[in-house]
């Protein structure tokens, strides 16, 4: 199985980590390390992806004046690059770090991207499905993040539409009126957290009764459910998977690595069952907080963490 991700909100992922605590307002630190990373949701699935070992395509938007960091990165990795350039710079995003606290500044993709949205739209689309990596094969087509200011929030409705007219599989991770609109077209598999489920169902689950019901409402729309519940672990077509405990750095790409590693088991690996698939993708979702700036971990944390989800069930 061949993967195709769709990142219309790349973004350079920064981690500034601090010593301590801000006190208070005008506070200076000095010398402070950073960590940056090119990133972006589908970015990230696509890298984790990649690292597996899967044949990898990725395209959607990026910025012409600072294009270069993420043509290397994807180049670095084996990944198609499939993006199409469009005028101005890819945005940066910062995670500010201390013991027992962070802070994350997400920009606005592409805030002065101009009215012309169908026809970039539609390139992206295209050029993503004419990789040479999807050729002539089964495909997944991995759609997941936020969308720029000026790209209609019915886009990925049109693009699940779109590959699924292909016969492609479709996942999907998104929020707000975006999600929404995309569960019309019935995506094969989502990925809301717990907070992203109260737009889609009403509510924000909570109890294991509630993520059951929430779970039962979006399969109405898609045949796959995840919701993921922050440190707790996630629920996987209403099975829960407790996460392992970590030291957490940067929560940055932690959902994506999760994402990607349940898509690689899934459609990846022969004769994997959900159970173990499920186990996997908190693991590396788990290892994944571990790392600064949406960095990678390695694929020997992610087994030794699956190891102990697989002790804790017993």
């Amino acid at each position: 199985m061949k993967f195709a991700c769709l990142c219309m909100s790349p973004a350079i992922d920064a981690t500034v980590a601090l010593p301590r605590a801000p006190e208070g307002a005008g506070e200076i630190f000095k010398d402070v390390a950073e960590d940056e990373n090119v990133g972006g949701k589908a970015v990230n699935v696509a890298r984790w992806l990649a690292l597996r070992g899967a044949e990898v395509a990725c395209g959607g938007l990026l910025g012409e004046d600072n294009d270069r960091p993420f043509a290397n990165e994807l180049s670095k990795y084996g990944i198609e690059d499939r993006f199409v350039r469009v005028p101005g710079a890819t945005r940066r995003n910062e995670m500010i770090v201390w013991p027992g606290g962070s802070v994350k500044l997400n920009r606005a993709a592409f805030p002065k991207l101009g009215k012309d949205e169908d026809g970039v739209c539609d390139a992206a689309l295209s050029r993503l499905s004419s990789s040479s990596k999807t050729a002539n094969g089964a495909s997944v087509a991995i759609i997941s993040g936020s969308l720029p200011p000026a790209i209609p929030k019915s886009f990925y409705a049109t693009a699940v539409a779109y590959f699924k007219s292909l016969g492609w599989t479709t996942v999907l991770d998104a929020s707000g009126e975006a999600m929404r609109l995309a569960l019309d077209s019935k995506p094969d598999l989502i990925k809301p957290n717990a907070e992203e489920c109260e737009p889609l169902v009403g509510f924000v689950p909570k109890a294991p009764e509630e993520f059951a019901k929430a779970t039962a409402l979006l399969r109405e729309k898609a045949a796959h459910v995840v919701i993921s519940d922050g440190a707790a672990g996630a629920w996987f077509d209403g099975a829960f998977v407790a996460a392992p405990k970590v030291d957490v750095i940067d929560t940055t790409a932690a959902g994506d690595t999760l994402l990607a590693e349940y898509c690689w088991q899934l459609f990846g690996v022969r004769d994997t069952t959900d159970s173990v698939a499920a186990a996997w993708a908190v693991a590396a979702g788990s290892a994944a907080c571990t790392m600064p700036g949406g960095a990678p971990p390695a694929i020997d944390t992610v087994e030794r963490l699956c190891g102990k989800i697989h002790e804790g069930r017993k």
